[in-house]
């Protein structure tokens, strides 16, 4: 199937407009699009506001949209380079799924769905999901189940020179799971991540890919743990 895109220019023209008229609806498009609205609707629901005042709730929330957008665009056949398309999910965003993000952030702010690039909520759930896959749903969700709306940015607002190195990003949170370390430390994390990979080939270092991310948790203070380094 195809995924429309929509330009800079067309998507301000169309948020001012439901901004105007607070009407944050989607616009029946292809038979396409409407089965993508159908099948995640099908798995979950709109963002309950009650839900906000459980510190949990709206990262549970972004969580099991994004495992759910990720399932069912991997049907409709998205691939990585309509993944990396900003205008694919500037049109997702503001055509086919606004009411989704509007029940999500009410006050409704611009760069949640269309300004800018790595806060665009869909996208940022759906490279969130990629980026730590596991294999399996139920062993991505694992690793997600402490995630905050922090955890997703120092994440996918640190693709690195070269984009974002996917092998080393699920294993980083597959050791953030086991380790369990505190939000700021694994904001150092990230950050000497962002730094470091500019220098060295993690594959090239002691321990392999493995002790590369091993070696950035101890770095900031995170005890280490008995496990199998047989992680593959």
């Amino acid at each position: 199937m195809s995924f429309p895109t929509l330009n800079l220019k067309l998507s301000q023209r169309h948020f001012d407009e439901m901004v105007k008229s607070g009407s944050f609806l989607h616009e029946a498009s292809s038979p396409e699009m409407e089965e993508v609205r159908r099948k995640l609707f099908a798995i979950v629901s709109m963002y309950d506001p009650i839900a906000r005042s459980n510190a949990s709730g709206p990262g549970v929330y972004d969580m099991k949209v994004g495992l759910a957008l990720y399932q069912v665009l991997g049907e409709a056949g998205m691939d990585i380079r309509t993944a990396a398309d900003d205008g694919w999910w500037r049109y997702l965003s503001l055509r086919v799924l606004p009411d989704l993000v509007k029940n999500r952030w009410d006050s409704a702010p611009p760069v949640r769905y269309w300004k800018g690039r790595s806060r665009i909520w869909l996208r940022a759930l759906w490279w969130t999901v990629h980026l730590t896959w596991q294999g399996t749903e139920e062993n991505t969700r694992k690793v997600l189940e402490s995630v905050t709306t922090d955890t997703v940015v120092q994440l996918v607002e640190r693709p690195g020179k070269g984009g974002f190195r996917i092998d080393l990003t699920r294993l980083i949170f597959r050791m953030r799971l086991l380790r369990k370390p505190s939000q700021d430390q694994f904001r150092a994390i990230m950050k000497l991540n962002t730094a470091q990979i500019v220098l060295k080939e993690p594959v090239f270092c002691e321990g392999g890919l493995f002790g590369y991310v091993d070696a950035l948790f101890a770095d900031v203070g995170c005890a280490p743990i008995g496990i199998n380094s047989d992680h593959d």
